[in-house]
């Protein structure tokens, strides 16, 4: 079992394809294109954490095909678009605002939205993200993991360390997260 990470597919959502400037004529190709790039990298033994807004002003009945047409099991971090239509009802083996998972020892903290700060930020942990569509610079600990930034497709935990080596450091203001204990008289 691999584990991929996408957000933003936005499936159905016609305007997407000129906003983002998606390599698509129209929604169906679209979507379809979607589905085919996810399904080349993805056996139906991986799983999918998708970091929110699946659909977008596509039927249910759309909306749901699609989901059944995607290979592995499928994990939502819910996106602002997630809470219209039928994205909420679909057989998510998750569904979490913010969650952490380990993929090869490496805490990952995702989130639909950039975080500035998170849990364990100091000692390694990575925040994944989407929402943003390729328009917020990612740092050496934080990247948009949406279809737009990712050659719209799902991308494993190898392929997102690659793209953090070449981000800029975090620059911490402070050396350390030690407090000094100070003596408290009664």
């Amino acid at each position: 079992m691999t584990t991929f990470f996408t957000a933003d597919t936005h499936f159905g959502h016609a305007n997407v394809i000129g906003m983002c400037h998606r390599p698509y004529d129209n929604i169906t190709a679209h979507d379809m294109g979607l589905v085919e790039n996810w399904n080349v990298v993805v056996g139906p033994d991986d799983e999918v954490w998708h970091l929110g807004d699946f659909a977008y002003r596509a039927s249910p009945k759309w909306t749901r095909r699609l989901f059944e047409m995607l290979n592995g099991t499928k994990r939502l971090v819910v996106g602002n678009h997630d809470f219209k239509g039928e994205t909420l009802k679909l057989p998510w083996a998750s569904i979490d605002q913010l969650t952490e998972t380990t993929v090869d020892g490496q805490t990952l903290v995702l989130c639909h939205y950039s975080l500035r700060v998170w849990r364990n930020m100091r000692r390694g942990a990575v925040q994944l993200y989407g929402h943003s569509h390729g328009n917020l610079p990612g740092t050496a600990q934080s990247i948009d993991v949406g279809v737009d930034v990712m050659g719209y497709a799902p991308v494993t935990w190898p392929q997102i360390k690659a793209r953090l080596e070449l981000q800029p450091k975090l620059d911490f203001r402070d050396d350390s997260d030690v407090v000094e204990a100070i003596e408290i008289k009664p």
